[in-house]
């Protein structure tokens, strides 16, 4: 029994008519309201419990942004199988042809991607992973809970090459913005038209929404098995594709013009073409995906292989991140480094200082010479140790200071678990017992400090009580254990409704959350903590998509790095962040307990994503700022600071496949 119906309502909002519409369909049941301009203001699953709307406040889903002369209108129907198709008809009126710039028509679509309260955001927000690959194109909105229903946008006519944001500086890193999908339209003579066309449905999980998109008409479904490949490595992704639709149809796959062959097998209502390679040179190779009127591409990136490019980067730390100055308190510092001025950079700016994050660079340095032997890198080491003693770190009290001169304005507590880390992967590289004490008095202090109630980022706390204990520190281990099984309590008590820090929510509050849960679990053998991991790891792999380019690839949702960190300042999404290496350390944990390989698939996919901000001559990025533009600026760029991603290496040094 099929069925479907419409109810109109008519109210007064803003001063206009709006129309209230119910469109039913199979059980999947859309309530929407429209205003006079066939822009929605609201999205609501009739049987969501939480009535989330799926438009973020304020915004009007459909507002078209379009050059002098060219139109647009909305046509917006319902079909049989419980979707809503969208149709954006755009005409040029102008009485000479209409050549489109990149980026110049925009269709908003403002998902409702932000962050405030934990315990709203599991209910009543999403995160939209977003894929803009003219043909294939979509829009995987799914509830920051993991509870269903989910929003999936697919792409039916045209094409989409690029999307924007419309981002309010006022809400600085919690709100994602509006997005605004860019298509790529053909020239077009006066009078005539073009059409972008979209279905919207529900669906419950990603493996129903590639199911989706995979039997979307037109649709084909590109799965990589890496975004990032090391030099040497063999490459392989599929091309899936619905046998009804595509039967009789040829796919074609290039690279840098050179036709790829593709495997081509059968399996029940799937054709799958397997593209495989023996090496790819380094450098981003885009794969260009063509049958007839359909276009995409899979975009991956080959990097040298992992020793080589540690190597490299270690070296640029020492040849060109370290200041001397003899007499200054930033001598033997490591700096933010200008690629693009060629020059050092400092500023008193929190995230711009001479401690903080950037301690990772000596963290990077001395777990590299644990199997390195180069006396240059151990000579900046000793240089920057003798820095840190100086300037961040009292030794009597274990208090870890934000910058330069003993600077302690804001105590941050984010600092103490990374200079806990410099100085156990000193202890693993000289083996000298005051590092295991600086280490172990450090996180003493922290947790002092009410660090228990803190989310901060790397706690070791697995490995600095084994440490510990091998160190003849028993006492001491089992001090940090009592304080780690407290951390633990706290983590179990707030659950889902994790707490505000520099940032409402986000990735990297429940990425350390579940990474400790995992570690007290190897530390106690408690199944609590297992249990407690394992819900909370459930809502952590929802940050990161599964787009087929190097940038998303099991990347996380991050949209605020390159306007704190960065030399441009833009708000907008960081794809890839390295703080997503988070992730991947998570995901990691859990294959280890657990021996579920399709975790440690996502752990090396995870921890790889980042690496494309580590260039093959060693300089680096702090942030790819993604989108074609933010507030009206041209983005696509790495921006030039090497500032402080390199605990993007560290990890994947300390728990990547293909180091160990």
């Amino acid at each position: 029994f099929l069925y479907i119906y419409a109810e109109i309502y008519y109210q007064w909002c803003n001063g206009g008519i709006c129309k209230r519409m119910i469109y039913g369909g199979l059980g999947m049941e859309f309530i929407i309201k429209e205003n006079e301009n066939h822009q929605l203001e609201s999205i609501v699953n009739k049987n969501d419990k939480y009535k989330m709307n799926w438009v973020a406040p304020g915004e009007k889903w459909g507002e078209m942004f379009l050059p002098d002369g060219i139109t647009g209108r909305i046509e917006r129907t319902a079909s049989t199988e419980g979707k809503i198709t969208e149709k954006y008809i755009f005409v040029n009126n102008r009485n000479w042809e209409y050549f489109p710039q990149k980026g110049e028509i925009g269709i908003a679509v403002p998902f409702s991607d932000n962050y405030t309260a934990a315990e709203i955001c599991m209910r009543e927000r999403c995160h939209a992973h977003i894929r803009c690959g003219e043909s294939q194109s979509y829009i995987a909105g799914i509830r920051m809970g993991g509870e269903k229903p989910n929003l999936g946008l697919v792409l039916k006519k045209g094409k989409i090459e690029d999307y924007s944001i419309i981002r309010s500086e006022k809400e600085l890193s919690n709100d994602r913005g509006t997005i605004i999908l860019n298509p790529k339209i053909n020239n077009l003579k006066p009078g005539e038209r073009t059409v972008i066309q979209w279905d919207l449905f529900w669906y419950d999980s990603q493996r129903e929404f590639e199911e989706k998109l995979l039997h979307q008409e037109g649709q084909l479904l590109i799965q990589l098995e890496h975004g990032i490949y090391f030099e040497g490595e063999d490459l392989c992704f599929h091309i899936k594709a619905d046998e009804e639709i595509w039967r009789e149809k040829e796919i074609e796959v290039t690279l840098a013009g050179e036709k790829i062959s593709a495997e081509k097998t059968e399996n029940g209502n799937c054709i799958d073409y397997k593209v495989k390679m023996d090496s790819v040179s380094q450098g981003e190779q885009e794969f260009l995906i063509k049958c007839k009127e359909y276009s995409t591409s899979a975009i991956i990136l080959v990097l040298p292989k992992i020793e080589k490019l540690a190597e490299k980067r270690c070296r640029f730390i020492v040849e060109k991140q370290q200041y001397f100055c003899s007499g200054s308190l930033l001598d033997g510092a490591f700096l933010t480094y200008d690629n693009e001025d060629k020059r050092l950079v400092y500023e008193k700016e929190y995230d711009h200082n001479g401690g903080r994050e950037r301690v990772g660079m000596g963290a990077l340095l001395a777990l590299w010479l644990q199997k390195n032997k180069d006396m240059k890198v151990e000579k900046a080491l000793q240089k920057y140790t003798e820095y840190i003693y100086r300037e961040l770190y009292d030794e009597n009290t274990g208090i870890v200071y934000n910058d330069a001169g003993r600077d302690n304005t804001w105590n941050r507590l984010y600092n103490y678990p990374w200079l806990a880390i410099f100085f156990m992967e000193r202890y693993r590289l000289y083996n000298e017992v005051t590092d295991l004490k600086n280490m172990y008095k450090i996180m003493k202090s922290y947790y002092a400090q009410d660090g228990a109630s803190f989310y901060a980022i790397g706690i070791p706390m697995l490995e600095s009580v084994k440490l510990l204990k091998s160190g003849g520190m028993e006492r001491e281990a089992e001090e940090l254990l009592r304080y780690y099984e407290i951390h633990g309590e706290m983590l179990i008590k707030n659950g889902l409704c994790y707490p505000p820090h520099e940032v409402k929510y986000e990735q990297s509050i429940v990425a350390p959350a579940v990474n400790y849960l995992f570690q007290l679990y190897e530390l106690t053998g408690k199944i609590l903590y297992l249990e407690e991991g394992k819900k909370q790891l459930a809502v952590l792999v929802l940050f990161n998509g599964h787009q087929p380019d190097f940038h998303m690839y099991e990347n996380a949702v991050r949209h605020w790095d390159g306007y704190w960190f960065g030399k441009y300042k833009n708000l907008g999404d960081t794809f890839p962040h390295y703080w997503s290496s988070l992730s991947g350390v998570a995901f990691r944990e859990y294959e280890k307990i657990t021996g579920e390989r399709s975790y440690g698939v996502k752990a090396e996919n995870s921890l790889r994503g980042v690496l494309s901000m580590i260039n093959s001559d060693g300089s680096a990025s702090c942030a790819y700022v993604y989108p074609f533009m933010v507030n009206n600026v041209r983005c696509q760029y790495a921006d030039p600071w090497a500032n402080d991603q390199d605990w993007a290496l560290y990890y994947y040094l300390k728990e990547g496949k293909n180091y160990d």
